[in-house]
């Protein structure tokens, strides 16, 4: 298979065929002067436009800076042309020039968001603008300096400013950047440069660097605008700073989003744009000005996309042949099961061990005491309750910890590694995957397996193409992530981190969100892996799956190891079973029910999916006024969506939700989602704001929710949200909730992160609101928690209702366990009972 097709190749030289064409349309004389110069002129803009739109539309970086990279061309031009320079010196200084400056602007703009990228290079096009107009003896200031003749040091010839031979240099130039172009889509530049921008962690997972690309993106894209520069001085014969200013700029992105950024007719139109618009606004007798900001807020409305990319769309649509539709379900051959290799003996050398690592952001410990060692070969399961540090302790190994400050010591192959940049692990032979198959959306399934080496192969191809044979996404290879289910994402992800056969293959939640025949699939993936000698650590919810592929288990809880053993018996230890089922805190006995409780709200039948990946299915649930339910489930159940759709915000994929009329219900999401800079009086004045409390109202709703918080809370109103622990934020989140006076408050896992201490005072927190006649929905990992503070409890595996029952029930328990491991328990008959 060879690395650059003969459809690629034909589909380049278009390009140049068509530039050599339009020259020798222009050189019969069929157009006239005027309108030849400004043929010209559109071919040095398309140049230009092209440089912009490859710079915004593969690494999502939009440029101010240009105008000064399109004068520094022309000027290079113009003094090289009055100093004798050769034209290939001209060309190679301001081409060279331009590059080192776009990397500066690149390296630098890449550490900042898209607003000081901008700022930056806004700031460095007002400085060449001034430049320009001070340093008189080069560019001729205000006056600007004429282009004279220039000779080839390679014998060439000699190229004459402002004629004919110019505007054919300049069209055959386009022409010919245009096909070098489409060389490049296919190239590990741009699928490497589309990655940065699409997922900037994922991409340094597989070795790529944001930053580095960014700089290289914007060399090459300053090396285009400058030599596009060069071309202008040609063709006019004169450099003056009027053409290069702000308006310029703003001119250019407007041109790219006409035209579609990234695209290369998109560049063509642009180009045309640019040259005629000035021609456009006299003939219709408005400012070019007014007339580019219509057609910009046209475009931006009626296409998003450009025009090139809409009526792309449109031929499609019209013209595409049908095409079978590939299937969610369509699998590789079916294989008997294989058996899990027996686990690597003691004499085994080691892959990699951590001992006594320890991660802090700021002064929250989310790691503390993590060693553990693999084996080549040997396959680790990491268990634990969410936010027990798992996910920490990966990113460990993959250096993506971000702002956490690590200690420890870890090596890998006996070196260490924590030294060792995230980007440089992939080529010590790191593989990992990400809990919600992290891929890259802009890039095609087989694209995204592609982007992890630097230069593509014929060898790196065919690779690609047997993983995804292996993976069964071969029928889908040339489609984007966003046409595909979720489950294919899950195993376009292992596919990339298989990509180049690595010796520590981390599994961040495989089978989270699978159905039985994905989970089935990927079990057989981690198998071969076994075989090959490969180490994996795995982390997952989904036991039953991760103990069947596991040689051990270390169990985290807390963020801190607290058990190790086999996969048949490590739940036998009482800490791990402790973890996941929690004890229950001495709390204030609930308010009793009587049976006779109306009912608040009812679930019919409600099942959920996002997109191929079903949330919930078939569940059956009336919740009655002033009862406690405890919903409960290990990360992944379905407790989250089950939430939303009982608040309302979510509405299911089908079944039916039926509340009071009168219901009000609010939700405190999972992690708080707090606006740590506003303070916590404003915090609550949001939340009233929303449910449109005002005036005298909101101050009597602030004083009564005030009383509620705990004394150190009320003296601290004014104190960042950020400032606050994370139990004092999760009071405050409950508080914020209860601005709107809710009947019913849905609380998602409301002891995640706290100590045992905090734990209690939420809870006990929660128990006031129940004894006040509140209806409280409790969504919690923690089984003995949930029974300690519910009236009833349900147990959610997979998406489905397990088992129902209430703690007081001596037999429900026992069965309540069962099912949240294993799945396996009966609703009983009563289930749908208020």
């Amino acid at each position: 298979m060879s690395v650059v097709s003969r459809t690629n190749l034909a589909r380049a030289a278009l390009g140049p065929l068509a530039a050599a064409a339009l020259i020798a349309v222009l050189s019969a004389g069929v157009i006239a002067p005027y309108q030849a110069y400004s043929v010209g002129i559109a071919a040095v803009y398309t140049v230009l436009v092209l440089s912009v739109g490859l710079l915004a539309g593969w690494a999502g970086i939009w440029s101010i800076a240009h105008p000064a990279f399109f004068a520094l061309g022309a000027y290079f031009a113009a003094y090289g042309s009055t100093h004798d320079w050769s034209l290939e010196l001209v060309v190679v200084a301001a081409v060279g020039c331009g590059a080192a400056l776009g990397a500066f602007l690149g390296s630098a703009g890449a550490r900042f968001s898209m607003l000081y990228v901008a700022l930056l290079t806004l700031a460095f096009a007002m400085v060449s603008m001034e430049v320009m107009g001070q340093w008189t003896s080069v560019t001729g200031g205000d006056q600007g300096i004429p282009m004279e003749k220039l000779h080839s040091a390679l014998g060439l010839g000699t190229v004459a400013s402002a004629g004919t031979q110019a505007q054919y240099i300049a069209v055959a130039v386009a022409g010919i950047a245009l096909g070098v172009a489409v060389l490049a889509r296919p190239s590990a530049l741009r699928m490497r440069l589309v990655a940065a921008k699409s997922h900037p962690m994922a991409a340094r997972s597989v070795g790529i660097a944001p930053e580095a690309q960014s700089a290289l993106a914007f060399a090459v894209s300053a090396a285009f605008a400058s030599l596009a520069g060069v071309l202008l001085a040609l063709v006019v014969g004169f450099v003056s700073p009027e053409p290069f200013s702000l308006v310029l700029a703003t001119s250019l992105i407007a041109a790219c989003v006409l035209g579609g950024a990234g695209t290369l007719l998109g560049a063509v139109v642009g180009g045309a744009y640019l040259t005629w618009a000035p021609t456009a606004a006299e003939s219709v007798g408005v400012p070019q000005p007014i007339l580019q900001g219509v057609v910009l807020i046209a475009a931006l409305l009626f296409l998003p996309g450009g025009v090139v990319p809409f009526l792309g769309r449109l031929a499609r649509r019209l013209f595409r042949r049908p095409v079978a539709q590939p299937a969610a379900a369509v699998e590789p051959p079916e294989e008997n099961p294989v058996p899990v290799p027996p686990p690597p003996a003691p004499t085994t050398a080691e892959v990699l061990r951590l001992d006594d690592v320890a991660v802090t952001f700021g002064g929250l410990k989310a790691l503390e005491g993590g060693s553990i060692s693999v084996r080549a070969g040997e396959t680790l399961a990491i268990i634990g309750p969410n936010g027990a540090g798992k996910t920490t302790l990966v990113n460990v190994l993959s250096g993506l910890v971000g702002a956490g400050r690590v200690a420890g010591d870890a090596r890998y192959h006996g070196e260490s590694l924590l030294k060792t940049r995230a980007t440089a692990r992939r080529a010590l032979g790191i593989g990992r995957t990400f809990q919600h198959a992290e891929v890259f959306a802009e890039l095609t399934v087989l694209e995204n397996v592609l982007c992890t080496h630097r230069r593509i192969t014929a060898r790196h191809r065919a690779r690609a193409v047997e993983l995804l044979e292996q993976t069964g996404l071969a029928h889908v290879a040339d489609r984007y992530p966003a046409e595909l289910p979720f489950g294919l994402h899950k195993r376009l992800d292992l596919a990339r981190a298989l990509a180049e056969e690595p010796e520590l293959l981390i599994l961040d939640e495989p089978f989270g969100g699978l159905d039985a025949t994905e989970r089935t699939l990927l079990a057989r993936q981690i198998v071969r892996q076994q075989q090959r000698g490969t180490a994996v650590v795995i982390i997952d919810h989904v036991l039953d799956d991760l103990f069947a592929v596991a040689h051990r288990v270390v169990a985290f809880d807390f963020g801190r190891p607290i058990g190790e053993g086999e996969p048949g018996k490590i739940l036998d230890d009482p800490r791990v079973r402790s973890s996941y089922l929690g004890k229950g805190g001495v709390l204030e006995a609930l308010p009793p029910r009587d049976g006779t409780e109306p009912a608040a709200l009812r679930l019919e039948g409600v099942h959920h999916t996002y997109g191929g990946v079903t949330a919930l299915r078939g569940i059956d649930l009336t919740i009655t006024r002033g009862s406690v339910i405890g919903v409960v489930g290990a990360n992944g159940a379905g407790k989250s969506t089950l939430g939303r759709i009982v608040h309302g915000a979510l509405d299911p994929t089908g079944g039916r939700r039926t509340a009071d009329k009168d219901i009000r219900a609010a939700l405190v999401p999972e992690g708080r989602a707090l606006f740590k800079t506003l303070s916590l009086q404003e915090n609550l004045e949001v939340s009233a704001y929303a449910a449109g409390i005002k005036g005298a109202a909101l101050r009597a709703r602030l004083t009564e929710t005030a009383e509620w918080l705990p004394r150190r809370l009320r003296d601290r109103m004014g104190v960042p949200a950020a400032g606050l622990s994370g139990g004092e934020q999760q009071i405050v989140a409950i508080a914020r909730a209860l601005m709107a006076r809710p009947d019913l408050l849905i609380v998602d896992e409301p002891a995640l992160g706290l100590s045992p201490a905090m734990v209690d005072e939420v809870y006990g927190r929660l128990g006031r609101l129940a004894h006040e006649g509140m209806t409280v929905v409790l969504l919690e990992q923690s089984l003995g928690r949930a029974a300690s503070a519910s009236h009833e409890v349900v147990v959610l595996h997979e998406g489905r209702m397990a088992v129902r029952g209430e703690p007081a029930d001596p037999s429900f328990l026992a069965r309540a366990e069962q099912a949240y491991f294993n799945g396996q328990g009966d609703v009983p008959a009563t289930a749908a009972r208020g």
